[in-house]
């Protein structure tokens, strides 16, 4: 078995340059992280131990003097571990007086900690169905940490999980940048969500911090005082608001906004299961024709709610997830459920209500943590 190491500012890159070298075959045998250390320049890194299979090199030189030749198959990766099992325990069991390996008390030894360590794994796999991870994803993760127990121990199994967890979220960069024309983004979601609030700390960032020219067009006109709370918000961070009543009107008020460098669309929250609403309010959307269009959701609610919502809100072509109120959920697994079973990404997450600042960029490992931990920070 070739095993190489690999450091990174984060496990989601040390993974992937893992998979870049030695391909999507490679198993993780351990993580561990490096703390920073000032005095000597040193930040904090995430290191990956990972394994490969591969011929052995006679045989790979045998094929190249004869194709024809036949070759045995590496072993297998249970047996590999199984060698490399006995390697360390051969290594830590003490020594009796004469020199000799005490092989009863090793023997011993090795099966109280393999017990240990298949305890640890059932009661992994009890916290994450507690976080609320669907039981096909926390079989997947039980299944990784089954095959390379032979490798894990208390010091690095909780790091192992985590870098499973975190390979499977997919995250999306929100470019906040001047680009040719005016920029386009719309976010759509279900009721109280908080989708005006959340396009209202990005429009601030936008301007305040990027110095771009924004602009709000909104086609809430439905829920009581929405636009006269994003007009307040407008007048005091000085950003022109527009408001759309009927889909024709869009065309003209994408024109008065043509100089603008990022136009925000903000939505009618909708019911997934009003159709009639749902189609309307694509009415809206496809004269606007956003050069994204973005989904809304709160951490706060089930998965069967959330595989609803973004199965009924899929006729508007969502390219991300933005899930809001995780300072006010209990379990955070729901986010890995939706995002991993739609296949789409999670751009940002959002914490509270102050605008701009409760709003993160959404990053693999940190919301590995929040869901293996159930907390953020």
């Amino acid at each position: 078995m070739k095993v190489k190491k690999y450091r990174a500012l984060s496990l989601r890159e040390a993974s992937q340059l893992m998979k870049d070298e030695l391909g999507g075959e490679a198993i993780i045998l351990s993580t561990r992280l490096i703390e920073a250390d000032p005095s000597i320049g040193q930040r904090k890194m995430f290191e990956i131990s990972a394994g490969i299979e591969e011929p052995m090199v006679d045989d790979e030189v045998q094929v190249q003097a004869n194709p024809k030749l036949e070759i045995n198959p590496p072993k297998s990766f249970v047996d590999e571990m199984q060698i490399l099992t006995e390697k360390i325990a051969k290594n830590k069991n003490s020594n009796n007086g004469n020199g000799s390996l005490n092989k009863t008390g090793g023997t011993h030894q090795s099966a109280k900690v393999m017990s240990v360590l298949k305890d640890e794994i059932n009661l992994i796999g009890e916290k994450l169905k507690h976080n609320d991870i669907s039981d096909h994803i926390v079989s997947s993760v039980i299944e990784q940490l089954k095959k390379s127990e032979e490798v894990l121990d208390e010091s690095n199994i909780n790091n192992f999980v985590l870098s499973n967890i975190s390979s499977m979220i997919s995250t999306a960069e929100f470019e906040i940048e001047k680009k040719s024309g005016s920029q386009r983004v719309a976010f759509v979601g279900p009721t109280g969500v908080g989708k005006t609030t959340c396009i209202a700390k990005l429009a601030t960032i936008s301007k305040i911090l990027h110095n771009l020219d924004v602009g709000i067009i909104s086609i809430d006109t439905y829920r009581l005082g929405a636009i006269d709370q994003l007009r307040i918000f407008s007048e005091i961070v000085d950003i022109d608001l527009l408001v759309a009543y009927e889909p024709e009107e869009m065309p003209a008020l994408l024109k008065k906004f043509k100089s603008k460098d990022i136009i925000f669309i903000d939505t009618a929250g909708r019911s997934q299961k009003n159709t009639e609403h749902l189609q309307k309010m694509k009415e809206f959307l496809d004269a606007a024709k956003p050069d994204s269009t973005h989904l809304v959701l709160s951490s706060t609610s089930t998965t069967r709610t959330l595989y609803d919502v973004a199965d009924k809100f899929d006729l508007f072509n969502y390219d991300s997830m933005v899930f809001t109120k995780i300072d006010e959920a209990v379990v955070y697994g729901s986010m890995l459920n939706v995002s991993a079973n739609f296949n789409k990404p999670i751009m940002y997450l959002t914490n509270g209500q102050v605008i701009p600042d409760d709003i993160i960029s959404a990053e693999p490992d940190f919301i590995a943590n929040m869901i293996y931990s159930g907390k953020y920070n």
